[in-house]
């Protein structure tokens, strides 16, 4: 199985507009080591996600202009997902947006799924979201981090790509936990501190409308194996809820 040739993606993703096509087509190539999870794929998902870091810092990435505004079909918001990065706490914004222009971005220009955005397909990548002068490609609107305190990412109207249904992309807010809580908990600092954004920005939001991420997309675990009533035991779910 052959590796990454980072040498050519450096040239590609400064000089062509559509240079992820390229990169998703190596990536797929390497579509039996993900199948294993085994330890070179996890290398290797490093080195892919530290290289576009490096890039997005730099800001040398060939991107394109807005050519749809997702942000327009913002609805009222009434829902609020709760999500964990997956990934060990000190999730840079340079690599959270690293990570999903290539996870949610490259694949969906490549191939769109939604009539409305066939507009899009193979066109440069472009998120409508700048921040400094620089596009940012955040899914989340807040990030919680592990000693309690908060960051606002996106404002509460732009759109995060983060709900995999796009119903509830448009309706609702992120709020992410910095760390990985796939079969672990969050502290007390961190829930508090989950509660105090809803309370303080969110009250039209009842209770019966703040889920996990695994709630609306049955793909996947997040924020946690933990998060839910199993086995007779109360998930941490409901120590959220009780602080609303």
């Amino acid at each position: 199985m052959k590796g990454i040739d980072f040498k050519k993606w450096d040239t590609l993703i400064q000089s062509d507009p559509l240079w992820y096509i390229n990169v998703l087509n190596d990536l797929g190539d390497l579509s039996e080591l993900k199948e294993k999870e085994n330890e070179n794929y996890r290398k290797l998902k490093v080195q892919v996600y530290d290289f576009f870091e490096s890039h997005i810092r730099a800001n040398d990435i060939v991107l394109g202009d807005v050519l749809r505004n997702w942000d327009a079909e913002r609805t009222p918001i009434d829902t609020i997902l709760i999500h964990h990065t997956s990934h060990e706490s000190g999730m840079t914004r340079d690599r959270l947006s690293a990570i999903e222009l290539i996870r949610l971005y490259a694949p969906y220009f490549k191939k769109p799924y939604d009539t409305e955005d066939l507009i899009i397909k193979e066109k440069p990548i472009f998120s409508g979201h700048t921040r400094a002068g620089r596009q940012i490609f955040w899914p989340y609107h807040w990030i919680v981090r592990t000693d309690g305190s908060v960051e606002r990412l996106l404002e509460d109207n732009e759109i995060g790509w983060q709900a995999g249904n796009w119903n509830v992309n448009c309706r609702s807010i992120a709020i992410v936990f910095d760390n990985d809580y796939e079969n672990g908990v969050p502290s007390e600092k961190e829930l508090d501190a989950v509660a105090k954004i809803i309370k303080e920005n969110y009250s039209q939001v009842s209770k019966d409308r703040i889920f996990g991420h695994r709630e609306i997309n049955e793909k996947t675990t997040c924020p946690s194996n933990l998060f839910l009533d199993s086995n007779n035991q109360k998930g941490w779910k409901n120590d959220l809820l009780k602080r609303l």
